[in-house]
């Protein structure tokens, strides 16, 4: 997350989310309303990944709609509109989350002693550790205490990261 600006960051979001067709409407920027088939055919893509799409930026609140039934065919017709001036907030909501599960984890790592394989296969806590005998399930190797210091620290960096961020939407 170095220096990733507010662009950046929610092209990453919107990726993690909406996937490519996500991107791609976005980047898009429709001045007006339309329906999920206009922008299917205009992107030459299945309907139902721009459906996909769609919904996943309203899941995060980035897209809205508003249903509306066609009198010629009786079907509910979905019509679309891209927030783009709701980016600042939905992206200070998705740290804020981040962060938030960062100092969980923060809580666990400090709360618990860990203990991993010497070849890299587990990581256990040590009620489970015991229960193995200290022995690594998977290859049988010895499971060895985990000093949890250093990933605190690293996740304290990632947390001053995000509030780095945050304090510059």
């Amino acid at each position: 997350m170095n220096s990733l600006n507010a662009e950046e960051l929610i092209r990453e979001l919107i990726e993690r989310t909406a996937g490519e067709v996500g991107i791609i409407i976005w980047e898009l920027k429709p001045k007006k309303e339309f329906t999920d088939e206009e922008l299917s055919i205009i992107l030459e893509l299945e309907i139902n990944d721009v459906r996909k799409a769609l919904f996943a930026l309203y899941e995060i609140g980035l897209a809205e709609y508003r249903r509306k039934r066609d009198d010629d065919t009786g079907w509910i017709e979905y019509y679309w509109k891209i927030n783009y001036d709701r980016q600042k907030e939905v992206l200070k909501r998705e740290l804020l989350k981040a962060k938030k599960k960062l100092e969980e984890k923060i809580e666990d790592e400090s709360l618990k002693m860990y203990y991993i394989c010497q070849n890299g296969c587990i990581k256990v806590s040590y009620e489970q550790a015991m229960e193995l005998n200290f022995i690594c399930p998977k290859c049988g190797g010895v499971l060895e205490y985990l000093d949890s210091s250093i990933a605190i620290e690293k996740i304290k960096e990632e947390i001053k990261k995000i509030e780095e961020v945050i304090s510059n939407l």
